[in-house]
């Protein structure tokens, strides 16, 4: 189980390599893999949350061209290779489909550039941003909380003293 900080901390590490890698597209079994998220982790849900930093899926023509690239030998991402022999490697791009992959918003079309250092910039600064937000709502929380344990202290306290005043024998 993640906490919010671990999430958006995937989210950042997900951010730059789907901004900087080679390939525009992104398996989510790469992300695993790249990030040694456990199996049972689910990226697809995660990049589904954040649709403001990630585009599901792609054009079927785009993974065609990327699978006949890899078919030929190149583009093959890591966990593609460590499938093991050449047939297992071919059996993994065969099965890849447009539900398996996802892109950066920024780096939409076939073959499209790595982002330049100000768009990366700018989806961490989004993300610290919703990291500070989620923090700041966590404290606030926390200073409530705190007050009503304040206020019960103080109640149970002038309790105390007038149950103690009239159990006291008079002089």
């Amino acid at each position: 189980m993640t906490t919010d900080v671990d999430e958006l901390d995937t989210v950042s590490a997900i951010w730059i390599l789907a901004s900087n890698d080679e390939n525009p597209l992104i398996t989510y079994e790469g992300i695993r893999s790249r990030l040694g998220l456990p199996a049972d982790f689910s990226v697809k849900a995660l990049i589904r949350k954040r649709g403001e930093l990630f585009r599901q899926g792609a054009r079927v023509k785009h993974l065609d061209d990327w699978k006949a690239e890899m078919r030929g030998g190149s583009w093959r991402p890591s966990w593609i290779r460590a499938a093991g022999d050449e047939g297992a490697q071919q059996k993994a791009i065969d099965a890849l489909t447009v539900d398996d992959v996802f892109r950066s918003q920024f780096r939409a079309v076939r073959k499209a550039e790595r982002s330049p250092i100000n768009v990366i910039s700018w989806g961490l600064d989004h993300i610290d941003r919703l990291r500070k937000s989620q923090w700041e709502a966590r404290h606030a929380t926390a200073k409530r909380w705190e007050m009503w344990l304040a206020i019960a202290v103080g109640v149970l306290g002038v309790v105390a003293q007038v149950m103690i005043a009239w159990l006291k024998p008079a002089p």
